[in-house]
């Protein structure tokens, strides 16, 4: 549990109207920065007070707006601070610094909402959903971390808990008391199974949440010269990357984010796939193997003004071969006059794949563009609340795990002592997912990713 008080600014560093400087922690710090910093003896909580901040040395500092929040009722369950200055750079971070004066340190990223979940404001699966909705780069994102935000996972979340330890209970009540009481392992099996259809429906949905977050993983791959930085730099109405006509001039993966259509796209341009006896030609060509294996969204860019090559063949060999991919093939050029569509007609098709004509050249790549928000808009616009990360998914598969082994103990005939050591186990992992039950370096690494002041 942290003790000591913090403080942060909460508000974007540069010019604006407002600043906001944030303070949380004992009652006892809270109110010297309020008796000394702004001279006010007497004040109520959720109450809007205005004047000067002083520093240490008793000089003005600025004009300010404060407003008081009393333990428990506050973001982070401690008495809390909110100091809203005139915005700007220089005179947020002089008022942070006064309230530093006072003996309070500055807080480290994510803090106020670590110390929210720490004293049992939120829990975890809500505290990450704040985060999401601050970064979210697309309305879809916006909308996934909302409904993760209003509660109704967590209340999901929270019955599959008080299930299984309902199961506990009875299951230590036989144990303690053998002669009096004896559960038929038939009801324990059919409420074990009933919870497992419970994650099952969190579970449905979680890929689609993740990506609807964390963006759809798309690499552009293609033979050299075919159009692949073209491409990013239309799709990116910038240019992004160098385009020569010179075959190989892409020798490393270049990364951007970019919204198609309320779609968060994590987008990879590759260096051109070919035989090369060029080094560093062939470890940017093992970067863009790598990087399709990693992706969601792949698109094959296809020179239309050339036949479908050795080279191309090579690529589409190695994309017939993925499992659970998305290959649009782009067909591209289609301002050059010896562009000819119908050269690829005849193409064999081992799986189907999406076809479609662009110029990424003069920039026209909406019919691409209309295709992938076809394919993951209604994957992604997902109406209920649901997982969306790797690490919510992975924990509450491993709770489903240990259940799926107390059933098979159950159907081997084992006594319900060896089921509860599985139980057990499936409640530390609900534990783990809410941060009821958590390590220091868990807590650290999510709220790392958060900003400093929230």
């Amino acid at each position: 549990m942290l003790c000591d008080t913090v403080a942060a600014i909460s508000s974007p560093i540069g010019t604006g109207a407002i600043g906001i400087v944030r303070v949380t922690g004992s009652k006892k710090d809270v109110e010297i920065i309020i008796r000394k910093g702004l001279k006010r003896k007497n004040y109520l909580s959720k109450r809007i007070y205005f004047g000067w901040l002083y520093n240490e040395q008793n000089e003005k500092v600025d004009e300010v707006t404060w407003v008081y929040h009393e333990k428990p009722h506050s973001y982070t369950g401690e008495d809390m601070l909110e100091i809203f200055c005139h915005g700007g750079k220089l005179i947020t971070l002089k008022v942070l610094n006064t309230v530093l004066q006072y003996g309070v340190r500055q807080a480290f990223a994510g803090e106020f909402t670590k110390r929210a979940v720490l004293n049992g404001k939120m829990d975890l699966i809500k505290a990450e959903a704040i985060n999401n909705l601050i970064t979210s780069e697309t309305e879809i994102s916006l909308k996934a971390s909302f409904n993760q935000l209003k509660d109704s996972l967590s209340k999901k979340v929270l019955s599959i808990k008080n299930q299984l330890l309902n199961i506990a209970a009875e299951i230590e009540v036989e144990m303690d008391y053998p002669d009096d009481v004896e559960m038929a392992s038939t009801d324990i099996e059919i409420k074990i199974v009933n919870i497992i259809n419970s994650i099952d429906n969190i579970l449905k949905e979680a890929d689609n949440g993740i990506i609807a977050i964390s963006g759809v993983r798309t690499t552009i791959v293609g033979k050299p010269n075919s159009g692949k930085s073209t491409l990013l730099n239309a799709l990116l109405r910038k240019d992004r990357a160098i385009v020569t006509d010179i075959p190989g001039t892409t020798r490393d993966t270049i990364e951007e984010n970019l919204n198609i259509k309320g779609i968060f796209i994590k987008i990879i341009d590759t260096a051109g796939i070919r035989h090369t006896e060029d080094i560093i030609e062939k470890v940017g060509i093992e970067r863009a193997i790598k990087s399709i294996k990693d992706s969601h969204l792949i698109l094959f860019v296809l020179d239309g003004t050339t036949s479908f090559s050795k080279e191309d063949q090579m690529i589409y060999n190695e994309l017939i071969k993925l499992q659970d991919k998305t290959v649009i093939m782009v067909l591209n050029k289609s301002d050059a006059p010896d562009f000819d569509k119908n050269k690829f007609n005849l193409i064999s098709q081992e799986k189907s794949f999406d076809m479609v004509t662009i110029s990424a050249k003069n920039g026209e790549v909406k019919t691409l563009e209309e295709k992938i928000y076809e394919i993951f808009y209604d994957k992604l616009n997902i109406e209920e609340p649901t997982l969306t990360n790797e690490r919510q998914k992975i924990t509450l598969e491993s709770s489903k795990s240990y259940l799926v082994k107390a059933i098979n103990s159950i159907k081997k005939g084992f006594s319900n002592d060896v089921v509860m050591i599985d139980i057990r186990k499936a409640i530390e992992k609900i534990y783990e997912l809410t941060g009821e039950n958590y390590n220091e370096e868990l807590l650290n690494t999510i709220f790392s990713n958060f900003c400093v002041g929230k």
